[in-house]
């Protein structure tokens, strides 16, 4: 209790220190100077005595413009050229047809037209093919003034950019009604020194940047539970409450230079007791109350007045001359232009309003014109407006914001983030529309989870046997990506999945992650754990499917109460980082233009024939920035590489398979690194390996042959493979595939063995890399483990790590597209090698040896480089001693570079360098035959991970080797991080 009182004053305090930081820099807020206000003025006195009666009234009207209709254009035409009409607001529509419509219509006007958009969350609330920023809510998650402010420079550089010069926003509603139905999502929450100060910086935001910032919807529509797009709202508050609560953020805002306010469509007997008589039309209400009251000088807007809550009571035409009379300056959407300035003309007429009002009003509206801008509209540029839109700033922009805002309601045990060796007992049930969201596409970056899908149209017989299956799991995550963000229809989803969902809560280990509404969570039962992310859009769920799996600190915090449970201001901060974060170069503050650098050496590697295709992926302090796929799998330009592809890794597999056994083994005491190999394995007495030590064959200096043809004694003269040891068909005596349609002989092992023991070893301590060496440590690890090599790597590392991509033999595990062929073999196999292990000595072996076999995708060869970087522990396991790690990866020989195992840059002038120069001497890493590599720098901490498929269709393009493709990348990722 003490800790719960301390936080809620402790965060008083802090948004009262920001709330006075703010104020003292925003009062008397002057967005326009003295000067250019004169100028506006005399501009609008000069402009007003060149308009009729009829084209005063037409400055009122605000009209529907969509692009992309035509009709609507004809119709905003018509009005412009009849009725001199003032102002249009864009609704639904396509960003470069927009622009030229605003074009079209401002060449067409006399005087400037004001464009307006309602942009609560950006433009991409309206237009298609724009991203759209976090609705306001979110922002309360994470109560940053600073994310808001800039959000609403984001949204001004939008606005400009399209030559909108309004926007309707911020929505500085008090959402203290958790059944409101329209409002919701769109407030900053039920706190209204909250709501003020987030609605002041995204003002502060737009105004800085010449956006007229309009707030909404005075005097206050979050405490109802009509929406008023289709009925009358009541608010049926006292005068004092309204003023203690919803009115308090219209008056700070006003206080510190608002200009702009929308009058919304609601009954409130406590300030107007007409019967059904709306605010928007209430003179007590906009005249009284907001403009003499509080002393509002800025312009007054209605809400769009072909909503119900307007229109139910009242008739078009009359609607518009009634809002005049109650105060408002612009006539937001009118039903019919023509009848509404036949009837403003007629109250004109009728002396209901007079011609000084009308000219005093008109006169605010051009001041604003000449402000917002000037006497002449400008000429908006169409070219690239979408992708200046959508520029990788704002993406950033939005991934921060979203990052931001994930909270953590609940966490018995602390099971979030989720750990690698538990996360095979969960199962994901997602409940949305029926197809697999986004969140699962980031999840499989992670781990491999087996997941159900209910939508609302599964019936009762599919519920049944969700149900049965469900019920035989021990853990279950429920994410929910098909809501709604409005409180309505139980936010969109069927009653049947809220009653399988609370049916299977209390039986199962569960977890929910709620992308949607907060208040959602109280029709929910109790889970273990809830995390909470206020949309769902894809940007939403990659970032919530980060958070579960721990690649991101979480910090958000409740901006209202959902129930006695969860509270406003309530959130578990998690800030321990387990596991790699998928991100973009903005983050490190990496330049794009920069990185192209790295994108043109690789393609320019393919134009030159040194590799068909290839994966690249760079991480800097476990964060991965460049995940990138080039090219195709062969030159024949049939199927392109994707990252989820796998590659034969070729030596790769020493230090991503055979050495993870050897190190732990070497950290549980079971070897040594001085321990002889006769001591571990049976070897022939009289071959002279079995003195070689651990140390020796890690270092490569056991004077072992660098390797042996093996397939060579297996040939005839045509190159086809001897009938005795090979088959075309799988048999009892031909159980090994080495390749489609071959087949080894059940000896073919102790074949090998015997070609081995038949070689010379030669003097130990002189570096010679082989093979053989490798293969040795495969043998030690099947005698100790008594397990077969790949399912050993397999349970013991490759799962838990959530390294699902890596495997021997994929051939019946994946599908071929996904593999990348590695050579037309025409000396051996006779055959295109895919899915098969390039390597023909680890081919023989089954497709599983210690030297080769092993195939994989950047993405998981990232997670074990991490691992390594991390001494040891990966998504909250550890798997060595910080000890182990240092010894392997350090240099360990006086006559070479090597680590244990791991290569090691070059620092020897003159010598073969597999690593860039600027490569500092503690990193350590691998390359491999096929073209591939791996690095990881301590000093740095940074990956590096190149794999391609160079030996398609030949092995002998050496061209990757030649032009010095790998290093040359490298070089460019330490210049680029300087």
């Amino acid at each position: 209790m003490f800790y719960k009182v301390f936080k809620k004053s402790f965060l008083h305090i802090i948004f009262l220190l920001s709330l006075i930081f703010f104020l003292i820099n925003t009062v008397n807020a002057q967005y326009f100077s003295k000067e250019t206000r004169i100028e506006a003025e005399k501009w609008a006195d000069s402009v007003i005595k060149q308009l009729s009666l009829e084209e005063k009234i037409g400055q009122f009207i605000m009209a529907s413009a969509y692009s992309g209709e035509s009709e609507n254009q004809k119709t905003i035409e018509w009005a412009i050229r009849k009725y001199n009409i003032g102002s249009l607001i864009f609704f639904k529509g396509e960003p470069t047809h927009e622009v030229i419509l605003t074009n079209t219509y401002q060449s067409l006007s006399k005087f400037p037209l004001l464009i307006a958009m309602d942009a609560e969350w950006g433009v991409g609330m309206r237009l298609d093919s724009v991203l759209s920023f976090p609705k306001q809510m979110t922002y309360g998650f994470t109560n940053d003034t600073n994310l808001v402010y800039e959000m609403g420079k984001a949204v001004s550089y939008q606005c400009n950019r399209l030559g909108i010069h309004i926007d309707f926003a911020p929505v500085i509603d008090i959402n203290n009604n958790p059944k409101n139905p329209v409002i919701h999502l769109r407030s900053f929450g039920e706190n209204k020194e909250t709501v003020s100060t987030l609605g002041l910086h995204y003002m502060k935001g737009l105004m800085e940047n010449k956006i007229l910032s309009v707030g909404k919807h005075f005097p206050g529509h979050g405490n109802t539970d009509i929406d008023s797009h289709k009925d009358l709202p009541k608010l049926s508050k006292s005068f004092n409450e309204i003023e203690e609560t919803e009115l308090y953020p219209f008056k700070e805002l006003i206080k510190y230079g608002l200009e702009g306010m929308m009058v919304a469509h609601l009954q409130i007997p406590a300030l107007d007791t007409t019967t059904n008589l709306p605010a928007s039309l209430s003179k007590k209400i906009v005249k009284g109350l907001l403009i003499d009251s509080l002393d509002f000088k800025g312009l007054v807007f209605t809400d769009a007045l072909n909503m119900k809550g307007v229109t139910k009571n009242f008739e078009e035409g009359n609607i518009e001359a009634m809002a005049l009379l109650a105060g408002n300056d612009i006539l937001v959407c009118p039903q019919n232009i023509a009848k509404a300035v036949h009837a403003i003309h007629k109250a004109v007429k009728d002396g209901l309003l007079t011609d000084s009002l009308i000219d005093a009003r008109v006169r605010k509206i051009l001041i604003y014109k000449y402000l917002l801008i000037g006497p002449k509209a400008k000429y908006i540029s169409p070219v690239n407006v979408t992708e200046d839109l959508n520029n990788h700033n704002f993406k950033f922009f939005k991934q921060q914001v979203i990052e931001q805002s994930v909270t953590i309601l609940k966490n018995t045990n602390n099971i979030i983030p989720l750990r690698g060796s538990g996360c095979s007992e969960y199962t994901v049930v997602y409940i949305g529309n029926g197809s697999v969201p986004s969140f699962h596409n980031t999840l499989k970056l992670f781990q491999k989870f087996d997941y159900l899908l209910v939508s609302s149209k599964s019936d009762s017989i599919v519920l049944d046997s969700i149900k049965h299956i469900l019920q035989e799991k021990n853990k279950l995550i429920f994410v929910l990506t098909g809501t709604s963000s409005y409180n309505i229809n139980n936010f969109g989803l069927k009653k049947s999945q809220i009653e399988l969902i609370n049916e299977l809560l209390p039986k199962h280990t569960s977890i929910i992650v709620n992308f949607g509404s907060p208040y959602l969570l109280s029709q929910l039962g109790q889970a273990d754990a809830i995390i909470q992310c206020t949309e769902s859009d894809a940007d939403f769920q990659n970032i919530g499917a980060q958070a579960l799996m721990g690649a991101i600190p979480i910090n958000g915090h409740l901006p209202v109460t959902i129930n006695n449970q969860y509270k406003i201001n309530d959130g578990i901060t998690q800030s321990k980082i387990t596991r790699l974060k998928f991100t973009t170069p903005d983050e490190l503050g990496i330049s794009y233009r920069k990185l192209s650098k790295i994108d043109s050496i690789v393609n320019a590697g393919i134009q030159k024939g040194a590799f068909p295709g290839a994966q690249l992926l760079i991480a800097k302090k476990g964060k991965v920035f460049y995940r990138k796929s080039f090219g195709y799998h062969t030159y024949d330009q049939v199927i392109k590489v994707k990252n989820t592809d796998i590659y034969d890794v070729a030596s790769v597999t020493k230090i991503a398979a055979t050495l993870l056994p050897i190190m732990k083994f070497y950290e549980l005491g079971i070897i040594k690194l001085d321990t002889k190999l006769r001591k571990l394995i049976e070897t022939q007495p009289l071959s002279g390996y079995g003195g070689a030590t651990i140390k020796e064959i890690l270092l490569h200096e056991a004077g072992f042959e660098a390797w042996i043809p093996f397939y060579k004694y297996m040939i005839d003269k045509n190159n086809l493979p001897l009938p005795h040891l090979f088959s075309d068909t799988l048999s009892e005596n031909f159980p090994i595939q080495v390749c489609d349609n071959l087949f080894a002989s059940k000896s073919i092992e102790d074949t090998i063995w015997k070609i081995i023991y038949s070689t010379p070893v030669k003097k130990a301590g002189k570096f010679v890399y082989s093979d053989l060496d490798f293969i040795f440590l495969k043998a030690i690890v099947d005698k100790i483990s008594q397990q077969p090599f790949d399912e050993y790597l397999t349970s013991g590392y490759y799962d838990n790590l959530g390294m699902n991509n890596t495997m021997f033999n994929p051939a019946m595990k994946v599908f071929p597209d996904r593999i990348p062929p590695t050579e037309i073999d025409n000396y051996f196999r006779q055959n295109i090698i895919q899915a098969f292990v390039h390597d023909p000595a680890a081919a023989l072996f089954g497709g599983v040896s210690g030297h080769a076999g092993l195939f994989s995708n950047a993405t998981d060869l990232a997670i074990l480089m991490q691992m390594f970087l991390n001494k040891g522990e990966y998504g909250g396991d550890r798997y060595f001693s910080t000890s182990t790690i240092d010894t392997f990866t350090h240099r360990q020989s006086t006559s070479s570079r090597r680590g244990l195992g791991f290569d090691k840059p070059e620092t020897k002038i003159g010598e073969y360098n597999p690593a860039s120069a600027k490569t500092p001497a503690s990193a350590f890493g691998h390359t491999g035959f096929t073209g591939t590599c791996v690095w990881a720098d301590p000093d740095n901490q940074l990956i590096f991970i190149f794999l391609s498929n160079r030996t398609f269709p030949d092995q002998n393009n050496k061209l990757i080797n030649e032009l010095k493709i790998r290093q040359e990348i490298q070089s460019v990722i330490y210049d680029i991080l300087k």
